[in-house]
């Protein structure tokens, strides 16, 4: 629903790392995104990814370690099969936080989204002192072209940051790295192909997504906050 307000208690974040220093127990969280401003529809006005970060807090409260926030996908043939798995993943990222990350990438082989203005840089979206709105999209619109635009909460646009860009075996600047239908196949590293598509007569592609705070330790082991779902854009054949 547009503009809904997604609050986790603070009880629920993740814990990422215990550090042993002097003798005490040091504790670091990364705090995760909490707002996103609608949940992506296949219709074209919404859709896309916009949300909200929580630079603020993270550089607040552990501005040593955090360092910006990445996000993962996958594609889907079948909107079924990606119902389940975002039931799966969400009920593992409330029961069990701490593996949620471990589950996403390992079990349903979530890969980065990635810019062309990074490349395969970490974090995809560097740290900030402030909190900012992020969009991402994949699909053209009237004048909109596939972008990834950091705006502050005003919606003044601050930064277009670049393309987005998708994790395969060739490289990110080539053709097949773009989210396009017809670049998307069968086999590829980031999709999850079912045999059957929802409508053979009206094919699509669904990209469903999360993000998260990333960071590390004093000894570089990453840190990641608790996963935050933002929807599912769909890519239609044109």
């Amino acid at each position: 629903m547009k503009g809904r307000h997604y609050w986790f208690s603070s009880a629920w974040i993740v814990l990422l790392t215990l550090i042993v220093s002097c003798g005490m127990e040091v504790f670091i969280y990364l705090y995760p995104v909490i707002y996103r401003d609608f949940d992506p529809t296949s219709d074209p006005t919404y859709n896309y990814f916009s949300f909200r970060t929580s630079d603020e807090r993270n550089m607040d409260e552990a501005g040593d370690f955090f360092k910006g926030f990445e996000i993962y996908y996958r594609l889907y043939n079948n909107s079924t099969v990606a119902a389940s798995d975002r039931s799966a993943i969400n009920t593992k990222n409330t029961d069990t936080p701490t593996q949620a990350y471990t589950y996403l990438i390992n079990t349903k082989r979530y890969v980065r989204l990635l810019c062309d203005s990074r490349g395969n840089t970490v974090p995809l979206l560097p740290a900030a002192s402030s909190n900012r709105k992020i969009s991402v999209r994949l699909v053209p619109y009237v004048d909109q072209v596939p972008s990834i635009v950091i705006s502050d909460l005003y919606d003044q646009p601050m930064e277009q940051f670049g393309t987005p860009r998708r994790s395969v075996v060739e490289t990110f600047t080539s053709q097949a790295s773009l989210f396009e239908f017809d670049e998307i196949g069968e086999g590829d590293l980031d999709v999850y192909w079912s045999s059957t598509w929802d409508d053979v007569n009206d094919k699509k592609w669904y990209m469903q997504a999360y993000v998260m705070a990333y960071g590390y330790d004093s000894s570089y082991k990453p840190l990641y906050s608790e996963l935050f779902y933002l929807g599912m854009i769909t890519i239609s054949e044109r």
